[in-house]
This record gives structure tokens, C-alpha cells and sequence, in this order.
């Protein structure tokens, strides 16, 4: 399972500007949601389900990356976004770092485990100091996605 099979372009957010994490968590929501059609009612559910989890523990992970993440009623499929902010979001990380590499990963309820490797790749390639800068110096969406090939 990668990465690049679920991410677009239109997912992914390239320095945004944001409040805090509920603020960003927010925008990749919207974004994932146009990216992947998503009808308003989905998108509302969409949103409330990640906001959710991460009420109930933080996503943030060492080395300034967070995994965002949660099951949603109504998805035919993985969707996945991402956000790139150098100056870091504070996702209130086990190793209190501010995480600068974002990504969003939502799970149709009929795959609830599905997206356990999707999260190890994640986890496995973001801790890669040399791919993580490859991402935070990324110029366009497209090579966003293209570094995850």
C-alpha cells in the first residue's frame, strides 16, 4: 500500500497558513474533501471524525511529523492529504517538536484496519531525515506526491 496511490495534488497544501492544528486539520479536511468529491454532508462527517480523534489523543508523532487520522461512515476508499508548514504546526508530539509534515489519512469503516500499513509506510519513510527535507523543500503539489513514488 503507498502513499502515492491515494494522494493528488489537489490534497496536498504547500505552506499553509494556519492558526493551530484545528485550523490545518480543517483546511486538509476541505482539501481532501473537493479532491475527492465528497458531497457536503460527507465532508461535515469527514471533519467531525477527525476532529474527534484527535480530541481524544494528539497525532503527533518524534521528528515533526503528525498522522492525523480517522474511520468515516461513507468513504468507498482511503483518502489521504498532506501538509508541508517549515515553520511547524504544534500537534502536541510525544517529543514536544512542532510537526512541519502533515499527513491526513481517512479510513471507510468497512477497512478499519485497512490503513495500518499506509500509516507504517508513513511513519517508516517520514522518519528518513533526508526525505523529510526532500518534502519541506518540495516547490509544487505535484512533486509532493511524484517524492512519494
Amino acid at each position: 500500500m503507498q502513499v502515492a496511490s491515494y494522494l493528488m495534488p489537489s490534497s496536498v497544501l504547500l505552506r499553509p497558513s494556519c492558526h493551530d492544528k484545528w485550523d490545518l486539520i480543517k483546511q486538509l479536511c476541505e482539501a481532501v474533501s473537493v479532491s475527492y468529491n465528497c458531497s457536503p454532508e460527507l465532508s461535515a462527517s469527514i471533519r467531525e471524525a477527525v476532529f474527534a480523534r484527535e480530541e481524544s489523543s494528539s497525532t503527533g508523532m518524534d521528528g515533526g511529523i503528525a498522522v492525523p487520522h480517522a474511520v468515516v461512515d461513507g468513504l468507498a476508499s482511503l483518502m489521504v492529504g498532506m501538509a508541508v508548514n517549515p515553520e511547524g504546526v504544534d500537534f502536541d508530539s510525544i517529543d514536544g517538536s512542532m510537526s512541519t509534515v502533515i499527513v491526513l489519512i481517512l479510513v471507510p469503516s468497512s477497512q478499519r484496519f485497512g490503513h495500518l500499513r499506509l500509516m507504517a509506510e508513513v511513519a517508516r519513510r517520514l522518519s528518513d531525515l533526508g526525505f523529510q527535507q526532500h518534502i519541506s523543500a518540495a516547490k509544487s503539489e505535484q512533486q509532493v506526491v511524484d517524492l512519494w513514488t
